[in-house]
C-alpha cells in the first residue's frame, strides 16, 4: 500500500517522539535494572535471616518443647512459629515464603490462615489450621472480612471487663468452632460464627473440609492471621496485591513440595529460591521464598517513571517548536520559491542551499533539454522538406504531358529521393533505438578486424581524392554489438572522407589505453571552429549554417557515434590539431551497463 505523503513538521514530530521514547525507556531500563539489583539484595537478606532463625531458634525450640514431653503439641507450637516467619521479610513485595520441618513421618509447615483460641483465660491454647478446607477463592474472601473487621494485626476476640480477670476490653463476643479434633490440641476448623452479647450468631466461615466435625468449641479468645493481611499503621491498611501475593505463598509450598518428590525445578532470582537440609539432630528442613521482583519494581517506581515520561514530553514540545522554525520554515519557503521556477541557494540551511542548487541546474537542463528537442525537430523538419518538395515537384510534372526523355529523369530524380528520405528514417530510428536503452546484441568482436572491414569498401574514393590511408591497429577484441559497431566506425570513415582534402593524410590508429580500447580518425583539413566543437555530435548539427546537402550526408552520422558509444559504456570526443581534426572513439574492454543518452 503506497504511503501517504506528510508534512514535514510531523516527519520530525514522529522522529522525536521515537527517539525521545527510546530515551525514556533507556532510562526506565536503567533505573529499573538498579532497583531489581537492591530488590534482589533484599529479598535474598530476608530469606537468609528466616534460613538462619529457622535453624537456630526454631528447631532448638521445637527440640526443647519434645523434651519437655509436649509430644504432638510440639508439633502445633512449631507451626504456629513457623506460619509468623513467614510473614517477614518479603511481605511488602507481596512475596511469600513457606516453612517445612520434617521428623520421622512427621510434617510440619507453615500455614497461610492459622490461628489460636481459649474457651478460657487459664485454659489451655487451641490451634486452628484452616488451610485445609480453604481454596484460593475461599482464601481471599476471608482474609478480606478480616481486613474490615480487624483492629490490630491479626483479627480477634476477647472477654469482656467483666468477663476477664487479666483485666481485657473485649466486647463479649465469642467464637463457636466446630472442626476436627487434631492430637496435641489442634482442630481443623470447618465453620467459624461469632456469637455476640444479644444472642445473634453470624456464621463468617464455612470451609471445604473433607472429615466430618467432630468437636465444638465456643472461645472467649481468639486470634486469627493470615499471610494475606497488609501491614497495620496508623492510618489504615497498607496496600496488597492479595491475588499476587496468595500466588507467591503457593508457589513457595509448591517449591517445597517439588524438592521433597525430588523434582529439581526451583527457580532462581526473580521467582523462587528454596534451601533444604538436615541438623546434627535429625531434622529435615525447607526453607523456600518466592517474589515477583519485576512487578515489586514496577510499583516501587511507577511515579518516578511517570515523572520521568513528563519531562521527556517537555522537551519533546519544545525541541518540536524549535526544529519547526528553524528547519520547517527554511523547506516551506524553498517550495514557494519552487513554484517560481527558480530558487534562492543562500539560505540559513547548507543543505537546503543545496538542494536548490541542484534545482536551479536541473530547471537549466531541462531549458537546454527542451531547447535541444526543438533544434532537432526544426533541423529533422528542415531535413525532410526539401526531398519533400522535390518529390511533389516532380510527381506534378509527371502528371502533366511532358516529353518522353525527361519522363524517365523525373522518375530518377523522385527514386533518389525517395532513398534519401528512407535512409534518414533508418538513421533517425537507429538513433532512437541507441538513445531509449534498446537491448545491444552482444558478442566477442575482432575491432581491428572490423575497422580494416570498414575501410576497405572506401579505397576507390580514397584513390579518385588521392588521400593516403595510415592504418596502425593493435589487435583487440571486445564484447559488443557487432552491428552497431561497425555503423559507427563507418560513420567516422565518411566523415573523415568528407571533409580530408585532396591529396591529404587519414590516420586511423586502435590502441589499449586505461582499460579502454581507443579508436583515433585524424585526417587532415581545416580546423572546426571552437563554437562548433561541443555540437558537432547533436543530431543534424553541421557548423556550416547554410545546411548544404552537398556538404554532408543526413546530419545524423557523429549523434549515431555518440549513441553507440554511451550504449556500450563507453564515450567519444573531437578536437582540434595543427592541420586537421581528430575523433576518439573510446570502448570498454569489459562489459558494463550502457546508459540512455539525454538531448
Amino acid at each position: 500500500m503506497k504511503n501517504r505523503p506528510k508534512r514535514l513538521r510531523w516527519h520530525l514530530a514522529s522522529a522525536l517522539i521515537v527517539t525521545t521514547v527510546l530515551l525514556w525507556l533507556g532510562f526506565v531500563l536503567l533505573v529499573y535494572n538498579n532497583r531489581m539489583g537492591e530488590l534482589e539484595d533484599a529479598v535474598g537478606n530476608a530469606f537468609q535471616s528466616t534460613k538462619i532463625t529457622l535453624q537456630t531458634d526454631g528447631l532448638s525450640a521445637y527440640q526443647e518443647n519434645r523434651a519437655n514431653g509436649l509430644g504432638e503439641r510440639a508439633d502445633h507450637i512449631l507451626m504456629s512459629y513457623l506460619s509468623n516467619q513467614s510473614m517477614n521479610g518479603i511481605h511488602s513485595m507481596n512475596g511469600g515464603t513457606a516453612l517445612a520441618v520434617k521428623l520421622g513421618e512427621t510434617l510440619v509447615r507453615s500455614q497461610i490462615t492459622w490461628g489460636l483460641g481459649y474457651e478460657a483465660e487459664d485454659d489451655q491454647a487451641w490451634y486452628l489450621y484452616f488451610d485445609q478446607g480453604l481454596d484460593d477463592e475461599g482464601q481471599m474472601d476471608f482474609a478480606r472480612w478480616m481486613i474490615a473487621h480487624r483492629s490490630g494485626w491479626a483479627y480477634g476476640i476477647y472477654p469482656s471487663a467483666e468477663e476477664s480477670q487479666g483485666g481485657s476490653t473485649g466486647d463479649g463476643i465469642f467464637a463457636r468452632i466446630t472442626g476436627t479434633e487434631l492430637p496435641g490440641g489442634a482442630v481443623e476448623v470447618r465453620t467459624l460464627e461469632l456469637i455476640y452479647p444479644d444472642g445473634s450468631q453470624e456464621r463468617i466461615l464455612e470451609t471445604n473440609a473433607e472429615e466430618p466435625a467432630d468437636i465444638t468449641l465456643d472461645l472467649v479468645q481468639m486470634e486469627v492471621r493470615s499471610v494475606l493481611l497488609p501491614s497495620w499503621s496508623s492510618d489504615g491498611d497498607g496496600p496488597i496485591q492479595m491475588e499476587r501475593r496468595l500466588a507467591s505463598f503457593r508457589e513457595a509450598q509448591a517449591i517445597i513440595d517439588r524438592d521433597r518428590a525430588g523434582e529439581r525445578r526451583v527457580v532462581l532470582k526473580e521467582w523462587g529460591r528454596l534451601s533444604s537440609g538436615v541438623d546434627q539432630e535429625g531434622f529435615g528442613y525447607w526453607c523456600s521464598a518466592c517474589c515477583d521482583l519485576w512487578l515489586s519494581v514496577l510499583e516501587d517506581q511507577w511515579a518516578l517513571y511517570l515523572t520521568a515520561f513528563g519531562f521527556a514530553a517537555m522537551v519533546l514540545l519544545v525541541l518540536s517548536a524549535h526544529l519547526s522554525r528553524k528547519v520547517t520554515e527554511p523547506v516551506e519557503a524553498l517550495s514557494r520559491t519552487v513554484r517560481d521556477g527558480s530558487c534562492r541557494e543562500d539560505g540559513p540551511v547548507t543543505e537546503l542551499n543545496t538542494l536548490a542548487a541542484a534545482f536551479n541546474g536541473a530547471q537549466a537542463q531541462l531549458a537546454g533539454q527542451l531547447e535541444r528537442e526543438r533544434t532537432f525537430t526544426r533541423a529533422a523538419a528542415h531535413e525532410l522538406k526539401t526531398p519533400l518538395a522535390i518529390l511533389r515537384t516532380h510527381a506534378e510534372a509527371l502528371r502533366e504531358d511532358i516529353a518522353p526523355e525527361k519522363r524517365a529523369q523525373y522518375l530518377d530524380v523522385i527514386l533518389d529521393e525517395s532513398d534519401r528520405m528512407a535512409e534518414l528514417v533508418g538513421r533517425l530510428l537507429e538513433l532512437s533505438r541507441l538513445e531509449s536503452g534498446a537491448a545491444l546484441n552482444r558478442e566477442t568482436a575482432d575491432l581491428s578486424a572490423l575497422v580494416r572491414e570498414v575501410w576497405a569498401p572506401l579505397a576507390l574514393q580514397l584513390e579518385q581524392k588521392r588521400i593516403t590511408l595510415a592504418l596502425e591497429l593493435e589487435e583487440i577484441c571486445l564484447e559488443g554489438d557487432r552491428e552497431r559497431l561497425k555503423e559507427a566506425v563507418g560513420n567516422l570513415a565518411s566523415n573523415a572522407l568528407r571533409h580530408c582534402p585532396v591529396g591529404g593524410t587519414i590516420r586511423v590508429s586502435l590502441a589499449r589505453a586505461g582499460g579502454r580500447a581507443c579508436l583515433s580518425v585524424d585526417n587532415d583539413g581545416p580546423a572546426v571552429p571552437a563554437e562548433d566543437l561541443p555540437h558537432l555530435f547533436q543530431p543534424f548539427y553541421r557548423g556550416d549554417k547554410s545546411r548544404s546537402r552537398d556538404r554532408g550526408g543526413t546530419g545524423l552520422g557523429l549523434a549515431i557515434v555518440r549513441a553507440a558509444a554511451l550504449a556500450h559504456g563507453g564515450d567519444c570526443s573531437v578536437e582540434n590539431r595543427e592541420g586537421g581534426v581528430c575523433f576518439r572513439l573510446r570502448l570498454p574492454l569489459v562489459h558494463q551497463m550502457g546508459e540512455k543518452v539525454m538531448q
